[in-house]
């Protein structure tokens, strides 16, 4: 009986094997991989900047001889210490943007922008030291101290934007337009002369400008798309808002009665040109209204 019974259970099993040997091997499917979002730019937006503006807006004081006395070198040095010039600056700007992009593929996009924003001032001070003889042969000094405050109160732009996506979420642009905005300057000179035993007293002038300036605008930048509604974008745009020249009065010493060679009074007159050109590079946020986040592409 247990023979019986011990061969039935091996015949079992062996056809088990045969039978699980007969039938096909399973195989296994990967999971679908997750699709990277897809963007679609297009629509409206609106958001904040904040960044760094200066570099190459420049200042200069001119001087021109009006009279000289019996002694030329006073006036001539006289005009040569007011003449100064400068070409840097920096600043803090900040304001906010709002625009239109519109996606036509998978690759372009293209809209408008304007912004507008309030910068902070650039003050620029200058030194110099024009050497002269006195009437006993000495060597004197004109010293000169100029500073001129160059504002901007706003800068705004009106710019077109066109760019090109290197990945669906990533936006690299340049843009150029317009660019207006409301420009001061304040000019003050001040001339005095020393390393002599009887100097002529110290003497000052100054000037101002202020008006609205219209020019153009250039820049690049690239925007990240960081969700369905929210991006953030680095930027760098020129401006070039002209030039103004403004008088800033004139500076005079009677010679006479002091230590100086001569007689009679040296006398120039002098001015500012200002140049309302520099370079912005910002950072910003910006919220897209709409589903950014539903591309058609």
């Amino acid at each position: 009986m247990k023979r019986v019974l011990g061969g039935a259970v091996v015949a079992a099993a062996l056809s088990g094997s045969a039978l699980a040997a007969d039938l096909p091997s399973r195989t296994y499917a990967k999971a679908p991989a997750m699709a990277a979002p897809a963007y679609n730019w297009s629509g409206w937006y609106g958001g904040l900047n904040a960044g760094r503006v200066g570099g190459s807006g420049s200042v200069s004081n001119d001087a021109s001889i009006v009279s000289t006395s019996t002694a030329p070198v006073n006036a001539e040095a006289m005009a040569a210490g007011a003449t100064i010039t400068g070409d840097r600056s920096s600043g803090f700007i900040g304001g906010g943007q709002f625009g239109y992009n519109y996606q036509f593929s998978h690759l372009f996009v293209a809209g408008f922008e304007a912004d507008i924003q309030g910068l902070t001032g650039a003050h620029k001070q200058s030194s110099s030291v024009t050497p002269l003889l006195d009437n006993l042969g000495n060597i004197a000094s004109v010293v000169t101290n100029s500073t001129t405050t160059r504002d901007l109160s706003y800068l705004g732009t009106l710019r077109a934007r066109v760019g090109v996506l290197a990945v669906p979420s990533f936006l690299l642009y340049v843009t150029g337009g317009l660019a207006y905005g409301g420009v001061k300057s304040d000019t003050t000179i001040a001339q005095s002369v020393t390393n002599t035993f009887n100097p002529p007293p110290s003497t000052l002038t100054s000037g101002s400008f202020s008006g609205t300036r219209v020019g153009y605008t250039v820049g690049a930048g690239g925007e990240w798309m960081l969700s369905s509604n929210w991006s953030a974008k680095l930027e760098y745009l020129h401006y070039d808002l002209g030039s103004a020249t403004y008088a800033t009065g004139g500076l005079a010493n009677d010679v006479g009665p002091t230590s100086l060679q001569g007689f009679d009074t040296a006398a120039v007159a002098t001015s500012s040109k200002v140049r309302f050109n520099d370079n912005i590079v910002r950072v910003g946020v910006n919220y897209h209204f709409g589903s950014p986040a539903v591309s058609q592409y």
